[in-house]
């Protein structure tokens, strides 16, 4: 579209749900003074300029529309007809003394709402000239005056003031209703672009601080540097390769151009590959931590950089960055009849109440440091569960600060997905 600055599809929907809206309104209230002059007033003698005007107002703008995919062409057309057609019955009228004069005022309304701040402009110059006009008109006792002939004024006054009120009320209604549901859906965009954001700034600073200790060691330790750490390091720059063409992908799905690619994938292997990604940083920080798969495969409709990346790295980092040296993490997976269990249970601090009961409110404050002052940014819980969802699956989280009778201190997350059709 070259001819309005249109920021998104959704502006040029919006605005050509103004222009249908305005459209089907004009031809109504046209046809109602249609009728009016032909069978109240019975004045025929203005049907071979009345008729033809208002079947090229029904006509002419939506063809121009469709066959010059020219929005701005297209409303230009619309405000010339309505202000054409006001005009001419406003002229028959008496001018400057019909009964519904005030009518002058739906010009720049309409083209304000067709054209934005533009066609307000040049509405009000189109009124100004129609007025000078019409006090042309007056001044040399020129002009018909069918109410004045055939109409009550009062009568019609008040018919005219009715009309217009509903008019105006209905179209700003519409464009009011129409304004907020575009901010509704433009801070719904907004939001997507946040997350996936968020997606880098998070699970791609995970992934390299993962990389960046593996880099460490290999600095340290070069002459006994076995291939596994260079395998550690190649898979981590993989993995972020992998994230980044992912998170492309998940903005064209959130912009609806694509779909998110579910393909059965075995969890089992999701499991050994994050388990031996979380294993080093557990390490280092002292924590014992076990993988107990009580199936093989568990095939699952996910996507494995997601799952991966986003949803389990993410909740064993959290294990471990809020479990003390010495505390363990237990990592365990089963299935049932139609969906698969992944339990996370570590033995740390545990979350607060209020945190907990926050946590998945992505603009509520729930960052807090680790056992060992390591920092979070509070995105990575809301991402799980919004990502989970996407994959049909669900999260659920209880927590404990201190020991109780047979619960233990700490965090437990299970998360169920389901079970693919094979």
């Amino acid at each position: 579209m070259y001819d309005l600055e249109f920021t998104s599809e959704d502006a040029y929907n919006k605005r050509i749900t103004y222009f249908k809206v305005i459209y089907f309104i004009g031809i109504a209230v046209s046809f109602v003074y249609l009728i009016k002059f032909n069978f109240e007033y019975k004045t025929y003698e203005y049907n071979p300029v009345l008729i033809p005007m208002w079947l090229g107002y029904a006509l002419i703008p939506p063809l121009v529309l469709r066959f010059s995919k020219n929005y701005l062409l297209s409303a230009m057309t619309l405000s010339i007809c309505s202000a054409a057609i006001v005009t001419y019955l406003l002229y028959t009228a008496g001018g400057g003394d019909a009964p519904g004069v005030f009518w002058l005022a739906a010009i720049p309304l309409v083209m304000g709402i067709l054209m934005g701040l533009p066609g307000a402009v040049t509405g009000y110059f189109i009124v100004l000239g129609i007025i000078i006009f019409y006090w042309y008109l007056k001044a040399h006792g020129l002009g018909p005056n069918v109410i004045e002939e055939y109409g009550d004024y009062g009568k019609e006054k008040l018919f005219n003031l009715v009309t217009f009120l509903i008019f105006s009320c209905f179209t700003t209604h519409q464009y009011i209703m129409g304004e907020e549901r575009f901010m509704k859906r433009l801070m719904e965009k907004n939001l997507d672009i946040e997350n996936l954001l968020r997606v880098l700034i998070h699970d791609i600073a995970n992934t390299l601080s993962s990389m960046t200790y593996n880099l460490v060691k290999a600095k340290e330790d070069r002459e006994n540097l076995s291939s596994l750490e260079f395998e550690k390091i190649e898979k981590a720059v993989d993995d972020i390769n992998s994230l980044l063409a992912q998170v492309r992908h998940l903005k064209s799905v959130k912009d609806g151009k694509a779909a998110l690619p579910l393909k059965p994938i075995s969890l089992t292997l999701v499991l050994h590959e994050v388990y031996e990604s979380i294993l080093d940083l557990a390490q280092k920080k002292g924590i014992k931590i076990s993988l107990d798969i009580s199936r093989d495969r568990m095939l699952i409709n996910g996507e494995k950089t997601i799952l991966s990346n986003v949803v389990l790295l993410n909740l064993l980092n959290n294990a471990v960055k809020f479990s003390h040296p010495g505390d363990r993490i237990e990592l365990k997976a089963y299935a049932t009849d139609s969906q698969v269990v992944i339990e996370i249970q570590d033995y740390g601090i545990g979350i607060p109440a209020s945190i907990l009961a926050q946590i998945f409110n992505i603009n509520a404050q729930t960052t807090r440091l680790g056992t060992q002052g390591e920092k979070g940014t509070g995105y990575g819980m809301p991402l799980v569960k919004e990502y989970l969802q996407m994959m049909e699956g669900t999260i659920e989280i209880s927590s404990h600060e201190t020991s109780a009778h047979n619960q233990p201190r700490g965090t437990k997350v299970v998360l169920t997905l389901p079970l693919a059709s094979v």
